[in-house]
């Protein structure tokens, strides 16, 4: 499987041609591994992993080799809770994204409105594998 590079993984999904690996149930597990890594990384994943994920779902399920289930348990497998915090996750947060930015000193007129206690939300994003 990991002979695909991106083109060939693009047209496959493209044309609907199955991809190839073995019969077992980790040789499929591991392809859609390596398909999913190389897409999310072609990808803007930095600025906007949630998207990037639901772009490959779709890609995949129009593809059909793939359920849902298998698609999500990829993503799951590679979850990382963070607070390092990308464009979409503040976009949605706009008061977390004041917040830091009050504490990087950006916006030095803004009144400083006492520090609360707070649980910062966590971020979910991926970290797959890189694949050659």
């Amino acid at each position: 499987m990991s002979q695909y590079d991106l083109s060939e993984i693009i047209e496959k999904i493209k044309e609907k041609n199955p991809f190839d690996f073995k019969e077992s149930h980790q040789g499929k597990t591991r392809a859609l591994r390596i398909i999913v890594s190389k897409l999310y990384y072609s990808l803007n994943y930095e600025k906007e992993p949630h998207a990037t994920r639901e772009k490959i779902t779709q890609l995949l399920l129009y593809h059909g080799q793939f359920s849902r289930e298998e698609i999500d348990e990829i993503f799951k497998a590679s979850s990382r809770e963070t607070t390092e915090y990308s464009i979409e996750f503040l976009k949605q947060h706009p008061e977390l994204a004041r917040a830091e930015a009050r504490k990087s000193n950006e916006f030095p007129d803004e009144e400083d409105e006492e520090d609360e206690e707070w649980e910062k939300p966590i971020e979910i994003k991926y970290i797959f594998p890189h694949y050659t």
